[in-house]
Parts: structure tokens; C-alpha cells; sequence
């Protein structure tokens, strides 16, 4: 007979008496289901001998006995008779594995003991995730790991033993910028989550380590870019209970920008202010423009560059360490020098070279530009036609030929027999050099 969680268990045995009678035996199990462990007390009537089913056994009229997981059928006798009682301890195995990325979703294997098909389990941790037990009594459940956490299974009748999860942060670490000297560039680095840890940072510039700290969850931390370096960046995650560490390794370069035309920025302008510096004539801006471009050219070929127009390595280095031009005549004190060899015109001024302007002498087949020293002895403001074409704030030094602006002043001879000058700059020379100004030209 079953009453709640009691089993009573009558047996009823004809013991001998005076007159012959047998007495009934009986034999009660509490409680008969439960979750695992399960702690089962057996009683009776008269002492009786147990078999708990399980491989255990017992002797007395009342003894206790804990159940694993599982379907036990216990067993009693004695002289007066025998039975059996049927016990279900419920219990549920979990597995997860011991890791996994963030973001990702983890599989979390488990199983009812004893087996049941249709049982609802609820998976829970970061979050929860309902299943329903198969028919060997096994489940899975594949939640998105977005925090370490303990996982747990349930039923209505047993819980499973938490199992950890670890999570493998997310780090991502990158360079923002060029890398180019005098440019800004920063390492922007963070966690997620972040709650998953700090970071720390290790930076070595050549054998000298010059960062080592500990950060939050992100960071932007800005490198020096004013000499030329090479950077190592070390990133790690000093990880919080229930994630794991995880590490980038950046290699960051400060080095030359190639700069061409079309290009802007601080680069840009302190290009300009070097080959200022240097008597070039450049403008002042940040845009690498067809003013630059011809100073670019200028230098090019000054310093026996190839004539390409494009700020690179080479440019940079010979930037650092450029040839100086002097004046090859030292009279007068001020003149102008034209220096076909490398197409550029000088103006001197206490015999040293003030200003280096980019030119174009003759080129076309049968055409020449004459060498010799001449003086300007006519000037034109504004255009000039001539029989070639019209000229800009010209000034005649011998004959037809003059030093005279042009839109087209490439970087190698092409003209009729002139001096052609970048149009920017031909109202400057007209104003600073007055007739009678000496024109060397070799």
C-alpha cells in the first residue's frame, strides 16, 4: 500500500503460536524517490536483513541507507516472510567544456540518471536555455557565452553540480595612423567584456623599454613618432575570475611618409618648411600641391635624385643630409646663376645661394639655351607675346631669350631656348632682380 511518500509493505505470515497462529510482518521505506543523494530509513517490525540493492546491506528493525543516482530495488527478509521496495534517486550529470571565446556558443552535454525521455531541464548561467531529455535520458544545450559563469542543470526533481565556464576574452589591439615621423600614432587597444580583466602593456623601443603599466578594459595611448623608430607592443589580458588571458604582439614602425601630390597634412607642411629652409622655394601649406611639386622637383634635381616627384625614403634621408649648392661665381655679390646640368636657377645674394627655383631650358631638337654671363636689359610685366608663344613677366638677358614664366615647367629641358619658371614664382623673381642684374648661365 502507498500513502505519500511512505511504502507500507503488510506481510502477512502465519507464525507459530501455542495454538499454531503465524503474525504479520511490517515494513515501511522513507521516502521511496528524491534527488540524489537520497537518504532512504527502512523499518519493520521485527529485525530483519536488508539488501539495499546497490551492493549494500543491513541488519535491525530500523536502519537508514543513502542512495547514488539511480533505480534501486531494496530487499528484505526474515522468518516471518520477504519483499521488496522500489527506491528512485534522481539525479543529473553535467559536462561543459572548460573554455570558450566570447561570443561563441558552447555545447553543455548532460544526462538523467536514472534515464527519462521528456523531461524538461533548464541550463542555466549566464543566461538560461530550456531542453527536454532524450529517450536514453540525455539533453544538450548550446547557449551564446557572453560572461564567464557557473552553469547548473535542473529538473522539477534534482539539480546537477555547478560546472564552470571560462570565457576567452576578445582582445583586439590595432595601430591607428600612418606611422609616419611627426604623424600622430596611437595604439587603441580593449577587452570584451570588460569585465573580463585589464590590460597590460609592454613597449620597447630599440632594447629600451619605455611603457609598462597596467590599464581598465581599453585604452589609446599615443606613441612618439618625433624620431624614427621601431616599436614592439606587447598586449595582455591580466584576466578576472572565470576568464582566461589572452595576448597580441604589434609591431609599429615610425618611419618616413611618402608623400606625393594630391596629399595633406602636418607632413606636408613640414616638408615645406625644410626646403624652405634649405632656400627651395616652396609654399607655405599643408597640401602637397603643384607649388611643392615643383619644389620637390627642385631638389630632386639639386641632390642627382631621380626626378619622380614623390617624397620616399631616399628624399627623406637626403632631406637629412642634403647637398648644399654654392654659388659658382662670387660676382657680383648679387646675380642670378642658371644651371642647366641640373635645371635649376640660383639667386645669390652676398655671393650665396637665397633661392633655388626649378627651370626648363632648351630641349626640342635643333633649339638651345645660350651659356655665357648676360644681364637683364628688358622687362615686361604680365604676358609678352612672342613668335613661340606668349610670355610671363619675362626678362630678356640676350636677345630673344628670356626668364620667363610658363605653365608647363617639367622636370628636364623642353623648351624653344628660354628659361621657363613655374608661373607662381616668375612675379617674385620679376620683382627682386632689376635690370642690369647679371644672368650667369652654364
Amino acid at each position: 500500500m502507498r500513502c505519500g511518500l511512505l511504502v507500507c509493505l503488510l506481510l502477512l505470515v502465519g507464525a507459530p503460536t501455542a495454538a499454531g497462529a503465524r503474525h504479520d510482518v511490517t515494513v515501511q521505506a522513507t521516502p521511496t524517490t528524491g534527488a540524489a543523494p537520497l537518504q532512504v530509513t527502512f523499518t519493520s517490525s521485527e529485525d530483519v536483513t536488508w539488501d539495499f540493492g546497490d551492493g549494500s546491506s543491513g541488519q535491525g528493525a530500523s536502519v537508514t541507507h543513502v542512495y547514488a543516482a539511480g533505480r534501486w530495488t531494496a530487499s528484505w527478509s526474515s522468518a516471518n516472510g520477504s519483499g521488496t521496495v522500489e527506491i528512485v534517486a534522481h539525479g543529473i550529470v553535467l559536462s561543459a567544456p572548460r573554455s570558450v571565446r566570447y561570443g561563441a556558443r558552447a555545447t553543455l552535454r548532460g544526462r538523467l540518471i536514472p534515464a527519462e525521455q521528456g523531461v524538461s531541464v533548464s541550463v542555466s548561467g549566464a543566461s538560461t536555455v530550456a531542453t527536454t531529455s532524450r529517450g536514453d535520458g540525455t539533453f544538450a544545450a548550446r547557449p551564446r557565452i557572453l560572461r564567464g559563469a557557473v552553469w547548473t542543470a535542473k529538473t522539477t526533481d534534482a539539480a546537477s553540480a555547478g560546472q564552470p565556464l571560462a570565457v576567452t576574452p576578445q582582445l583586439r589591439a590595432r595601430l591607428l595612423g600612418s606611422g609616419a615621423r611627426g604623424e600622430r600614432y596611437v595604439l587603441a587597444a580593449n577587452i570584451r567584456p570588460a569585465a573580463a580583466g585589464r590590460l597590460a602593456v609592454t613597449i620597447r623601443r630599440g632594447g629600451t623599454t619605455v611603457v609598462d603599466h597596467v590599464y581598465g578594459s581599453a585604452l589609446r595611448l599615443r606613441l612618439d613618432t618625433r624620431r624614427l623608430a621601431s616599436y614592439t607592443i606587447k598586449v595582455r589580458i591580466r584576466p578576472n575570475e572565470l576568464y582566461t588571458a589572452a595576448e597580441r604582439v604589434l609591431h609599429a614602425h615610425v618611419v618616413f611618409p611618402r608623400l606625393v601630390y594630391g596629399t595633406r597634412g602636418s607632413a606636408v607642411a613640414q616638408l615645406g618648411q625644410r626646403l624652405r629652409e634649405l632656400h627651395y622655394a616652396a609654399p607655405f601649406a599643408a597640401a602637397f600641391d603643384s607649388r611643392m611639386l615643383d619644389a620637390v622637383y627642385a631638389f630632386e634635381k639639386v641632390q642627382g635624385l631621380a626626378r619622380t616627384g614623390a617624397v620616399d625614403l631616399a628624399f627623406w634621408r637626403r632631406l637629412e643630409t642634403p647637398r648644399v649648392p654654392a654659388p659658382r661665381y662670387a660676382a657680383p655679390a648679387a646675380h642670378i646663376e642658371i644651371d642647366k646640368q641640373h635645371q635649376v636657377l640660383y639667386i645669390v645674394r652676398g655671393s650665396r645661394v637665397t633661392l633655388i627655383v626649378p627651370v626648363s631650358t632648351a630641349g626640342l631638337p635643333g633649339k638651345f639655351t645660350p651659356v655665357g654671363r648676360f644681364s637683364i636689359y628688358r622687362k615686361v610685366d604680365g604676358f609678352d607675346p612672342s613668335p613661340l608663344g606668349t610670355l610671363y613677366d619675362p626678362m630678356y638677358f640676350t636677345g630673344g631669350y628670356a626668364i620667363h614664366g610658363n605653365p608647363s615647367v617639367p622636370p628636364y629641358p623642353a623648351s624653344h631656348g628660354c628659361v621657363r619658371v613655374p608661373m607662381w614664382l616668375a612675379p617674385i623673381l620679376y620683382a627682386t632682380n632689376p635690370y642690369g642684374e647679371t644672368v650667369y648661365v652654364y
